[in-house]
């Protein structure tokens, strides 16, 4: 057994500095264990009450739909009835119009009230008790009914009205005569203005969101309201694509694919229709308050600690572990910058480490005048291969698809990238469009000749679409726009059926 060596009754210079350094380190552990303890419990008590919060104006907002829907199938149904049952005289249908006008002003969230013939005339309305010469047999939701034999109702897209100008949701329900053959349609319109009005009524954040949409992604409402609101659709985000196929209810923290804001999101589908509704609060908001008690209880345990490892600067020893830590803090920190470059999965430079690579190369083309090209490639049909096999399998695919690009860079200056998902790019500097052409065919055919097998793709292989662009071809101004070339020339290879290169094959000349 060791024993601490004295020099005249007192501990030694290295005992006393070892001894203190241990105390000092004990203190410091014990303090900012503490202190990080309670800041964890106060991050998830905000998270937790967030959650409750966001569940909350799901529910207020999920009540609100369905009682109105359902209102509107009431009044439908009955709509339905008088004219499967009535005669419609002109008498009859300046009375139903009366009726239906009287419907639609007891009524909160609908507009309007429509009957429809099986040739799309309107024959009745809420608007006007007058016969009105339109026909709406070209609407998705009368082209439904007409090949869709059932008396449940529909909840179409939103479309603008041809009565008022504004956007609406059309909830219809099929009629027909006794054999049941088609006759038509009775149609109630909610207009988005209503759900908007409800939506600004519940307590969100500035960044917070509140929304409806249809099973397949396309939105009904949303707060904060967005211009492309008719044209956006939400299915490729993870609410729908991760979420909602394994539960139909439930809270996540995801980011937007709307807004790319981070929130904490409640979700549900509303029993009985093909709606979802869901909100979310964002995480500055959430954290706001807390990121200030985490800076303030920072300054305090770091002017504690500091005193405290101020004592041991009176020992050599302590300065040199200082400077052995300050070495390892600089390793770390260059491993730590060498990860935030790097995909973790694929083990190829990730976007970030594109998009710096991209800014640097064209900066350079735009000072020499050099070309340069852009593939950006996307796996075709991953997700069936994931719903197939398994995010496991799908992980390792990406894997194989990594070392095959790699396998087709040859130069150093070039850089194969994973730019998100299934998504990859070629960064090609000094190539032209013709060099990129080739190498992209070569990526494609490798791939294809690995022959990696997909049950859940046309071909039963892996195969990839990619789109070809470069800095001299027309509508290429700035490098976003070199990836937005690459990009749409991608769509279109998987519109053309995949499996494909596409290219914009002519270039602007040089003067």
């Amino acid at each position: 057994m060791k024993t601490i060596t004295l020099v005249s009754g007192r501990l030694t210079p290295k005992a006393l500095s070892v001894g203190l350094v241990a105390f000092i380190f004990l203190v410091c552990v014990m303090l900012v264990s503490a202190i990080a303890w309670q800041l964890k419990q106060s991050a998830d008590e905000r998270l937790t009450n967030a959650k409750i919060a966001v569940r909350n104006i799901v529910r207020a907002s999920e009540q609100q739909a369905q009682d109105t829907l359902r209102q509107a199938e009431s009044i439908l149904s009955n709509l339905a009835e008088r004219v499967e049952n009535d005669k419609l005289s002109n008498e009859q249908r300046v009375r139903l119009s009366n009726v239906m006008a009287n419907n639609v002003e007891a009524t909160d969230g609908i507009q309007g009230l429509f009957i429809y013939d099986e040739n799309g005339d309107w024959v009745v309305n809420s608007f006007s008790s007058e016969t009105v010469a339109k026909n709406n047999s070209d609407r998705s939701y009368f082209i439904y009914h007409r090949n869709h034999p059932g008396t449940a109702i529909h909840i179409g897209e939103v479309i603008f009205s041809r009565t008022t100008g504004d956007m609406i949701i059309p909830v219809s329900r099929r009629t027909q005569y006794p054999d049941g053959r088609f006759s038509g349609v009775v149609l109630a319109t909610l207009p988005v203005a209503y759900f908007q009005s409800f939506f600004e009524r519940l307590d969100v954040d500035k960044q917070g969101v509140i929304l409806l949409a249809l099973n397949n992604g396309n939105l009904l409402a949303r707060r904060p309201m967005i211009d492309a609101l008719m044209t956006t659709n939400i299915a490729k985000g993870e609410l729908f694509s991760r979420y909602l196929i394994h539960s139909d209810e439930g809270t996540a923290t995801l980011t937007s694919v709307v807004d790319g804001i981070e929130r904490v999101y409640a979700y549900s589908r509303i029993r009985g229709l093909p709606i979802v509704a869901a909100a979310g609060l964002s995480l500055d908001s959430v954290f706001a308050t807390w990121w200030t008690y985490v800076y303030h209880a920072s300054v305090m345990v770091g002017l504690i600690i500091l005193v405290l490892t101020s004592l041991g600067f009176l020992f050599y020893r302590q300065i040199q572990r200082l400077l052995v830590a300050e070495e390892e803090l600089r390793l770390a920190h260059r491993d730590l910058e060498h990860i935030a470059k790097t995909d973790s999965l694929t083990g190829l430079p990730n976007r970030r480490c594109f998009d710096v690579r991209l800014a640097h190369e064209w900066s350079r083309a735009c000072r020499t005048g050099n070309s340069v090209a852009l593939i950006v490639i996307d796996i075709d049909w991953f997700k069936q291969y994931n719903d197939h096999y398994g995010h496991v399998l799908g992980d390792e695919c990406l894997r194989h698809i990594a070392e095959l690009l790699n396998k087709n860079i040859n130069r150093p200056a070039d850089l194969a990238a994973r730019y998100g998902g299934e998504e990859f790019v070629i960064l090609l500097p000094e190539t032209e469009l013709a060099g990129a052409l080739k190498i992209a065919e070569e990526v494609r055919s490798t791939i294809e000749a690995a022959k990696i097998e997909h049950r859940g793709s046309t071909a039963g292989i892996v195969t990839i679409s990619a789109g070809v662009a470069s800095n001299h071809q027309d509508g290429v101004i700035v490098s976003t726009d070199l990836v937005e070339k690459a990009d749409s020339l991608l769509y279109r290879a998987k519109k053309r059926g995949r499996n494909r290169v596409e290219h914009q094959a002519r270039e602007v000349l040089e003067t």
